[in-house]
Parts: C-alpha cells; structure tokens; sequence
C-alpha cells in the first residue's frame, strides 16, 4: 500500500510539473517584460476659460491618456499644432495605446470639471493640448499632478494646482 501511494503521489507531481510548470514561467516571463507601475496620479481637471482665450475665439482642449509605454516619449515630443494635425492617424495607427477626449471652450465660459477613472489613471502618461491659433507648444504633461487646474488665456495656457 505504501509503494502505492508515493507511486500515485509521483505521477501526480509529474503530471503538475508538465502542466503547471510552462505556465508558471510563461506569467514570469511576462511580469518580467512590464515597464513598472502606471504613473498617473491625476484625479481631477478644472478648466478656467479667461474672458478672451484664443483670442476671443472657441477652443479645442484634448485630453490624451497613453496606455503604451513606448508611446509617452512620442506624443511628449508633439506640439499642439501637429496633434491636432495628425490625432486621427495617430489615434488609428495606436488603438489600445492612446486615448483621448475633446473639450471644446469658449471664451468666459464656466469651465468643466473632469474626473478620471481608475482605469484612466492605468495609464503610463497624460497630456493637455490646446488648439491655439498661435505659435507655441501648448502642450502640458500633467500624470504627475493628482488635481489640475487649466488656466485658458489669450494666447495660451497655465497648469497649476488647486489654491488651498
């Protein structure tokens, strides 16, 4: 009976160690390729639109959160002229890697109050980019920030945190 049993008790070890053990190394193997925690720490966003942003014209602001790694270096290289040129081959050529959402402004308008999700805050890196009429970047990294405030002037924008 004994025999028996550390017989059964080896067929069963084998049988795990052939089932168990390429699975086991394959979540290894993939934990091992993964570029660390997200870090968005960004909660929420206000928008605080001047009397004559752009000009006194309507304002496109976007919102884009990046879910690939490889993907925050790129779009921190962009200007908000390019983006706003290009967002459409961008967001097709990136599908799960980019997403983003619109807010159009106007000129003294209450500004809106965005929250992000969990899942938004999954990302590895968040932008503002506001479509100025102007020259410049007007562009901001703003993961790093857990509450922002978007300051939409004349000719371009501030980021800053919320007063106490």
């Amino acid at each position: 009976m004994r025999i028996g049993s550390i017989i059964l008790v080896i067929a069963h070890l084998l049988f795990w160690i052939r089932r168990g053990v390429p699975a086991l190394l394959g979540l290894a193997l993939t934990a091992g390729c993964s570029s660390g925690p997200p870090t968005i720490v960004t909660e929420t966003i206000d928008f605080v639109v001047g009397a004559k942003a752009n000009d006194d014209n309507a304002l496109s602001v976007d919102l884009v959160l990046v879910f690939e790694p490889g993907l925050v270096a790129q779009v921190a290289g962009l200007t908000a002229a390019t983006w706003f040129k290009t967002k459409d081959q961008v967001l097709l050529a990136n599908p799960t890697g980019l997403e983003t959402r619109t807010f159009e402004v106007m000129p003294g308008q209450t500004g809106a109050h965005v929250e992000l999700s969990s899942r938004d805050r999954n990302a590895f890196g968040a932008f503002l980019f506001a479509d100025y009429a102007g020259q410049g970047p007007h562009r901001a990294r703003i993961d790093g920030m857990s509450a922002v405030v978007l300051r939409l002037g004349g000719k371009g924008f501030v980021v800053a945190v919320p007063s106490s």
